[in-house]
Formats: C-alpha cells, sequence, structure tokens
C-alpha cells in the first residue's frame, strides 16, 4: 500500500532546511488542517535527553529564518510559520502581492517581472513586489522599468531591480538590465 498524498513542497523544503542544522528524528513538522497556512515544528526528544536539548524551539526557529523563512515564530513548545501556501501549489509557483499567481516561472524576480507584466496600470514604471514561493519564503522585490534605466531594452527584462529575501538580505543589490 503506497503513499497516496502529494507531495507537499513547503514541509520538504522546510524537513530539508532543518536537516542541515538537526536531528530530523527529534522533530516533528506538520501543516495545520484548517486554515492549512500553517507549518509547525514541534521538538520530541528522547525521555533521557538533557534539560537543556529539552527546550530546542528557539534553535529551530532560528535555522528557518536563516533560511528564508523569517515568518517562523518561536512559541515555547514548537514553531509557527504562518502564510504557507496551499499543500498542492506546485514548484515554481510564485505569488505576487497583490495575490497574483505566476505558474512556472525559475524564481522570485522573474515572478515579479511576471507580476509587473499583469499589473493594471501599465503607466506606473517602478514596483515593490512581496514575492512568496510555492514554499513560503518571502523576497522584496523592486522593479523599475523607467527610460532611464532601460539604456538598451533587453527581450526578458531590463531596467534595475533590487531583491530582499529579509531573512538574511543576501542581494540588496541593484543589477542593471537584469
Amino acid at each position: 500500500m503506497g503513499n497516496d498524498l502529494p507531495l507537499d513542497h513547503a514541509l520538504t523544503a522546510i524537513r530539508e532546511a532543518l536537516a542541515a542544522a538537526h536531528d530530523l528524528s527529534l522533530v516533528h513538522v506538520r501543516r495545520t488542517t484548517d486554515p492549512d497556512s500553517y507549518i509547525t515544528v514541534m521538538h520530541h526528544p528522547n525521555p533521557a535527553a538533557r534539560p537543556e536539548q529539552m527546550n530546542q524551539h528557539s534553535a529551530y526557529a532560528a535555522t528557518l529564518q536563516e533560511a528564508g523563512w523569517e515568518q517562523a515564530l518561536s512559541l515555547g513548545p514548537l514553531v509557527l510559520i504562518p502564510n504557507i501556501p496551499p499543500a498542492d501549489t506546485a514548484p515554481d509557483t510564485h505569488i505576487a502581492t497583490w495575490s497574483a499567481t505566476i505558474d512556472d516561472v525559475p524564481d522570485p524576480v522573474d515572478a515579479a517581472y511576471e507580476a509587473r507584466h499583469l499589473q493594471h496600470d501599465s503607466d506606473l514604471t517602478e514596483a515593490v513586489w512581496t514575492i512568496t514561493e510555492s514554499t513560503g519564503r518571502c523576497h522584496l522585490i523592486i522593479t523599475d522599468d523607467s527610460p532611464a534605466n532601460v539604456p538598451e531594452p533587453e527581450p526578458d527584462h531590463a531596467g534595475r531591480v533590487e531583491f530582499h529575501t529579509p531573512a538574511h538580505d543576501h542581494a540588496n543589490h541593484t543589477d542593471s538590465a537584469v
């Protein structure tokens, strides 16, 4: 009898992030059912564990925040991660600020430009997007396609892009002609 449940990409990504620094045999990662937009991480230590091993929730929250789930909250006996897309959300799916769903796009910057093309007011040249990946990681992306920032138009998207990942803001960079 096989497992007929569809793969939950958010759960998988969260487990992978935790496995990089923690023993997964001591962790239960679950999606809540109603609503299904939360994931909980609970520590279930060996009863013979030392007292300092009993309260690992803050370490799990820190690991998840560093991996991009900046909204992970340490709540005592568990870690709560809110604002997770539904379990059936496909990989390469991004949700833009105003709830536009962008499918089959490999990265958040491409999703921001795709959302920019779907934007109703085409007279705007600069846009600020919060892009949520299928796993629940959020990114802030500023796109600017004003003529001053587009010296030579490119086929995909040209202009200035600022890419911010709140947890470890490794970007905070500006690319001209991305």
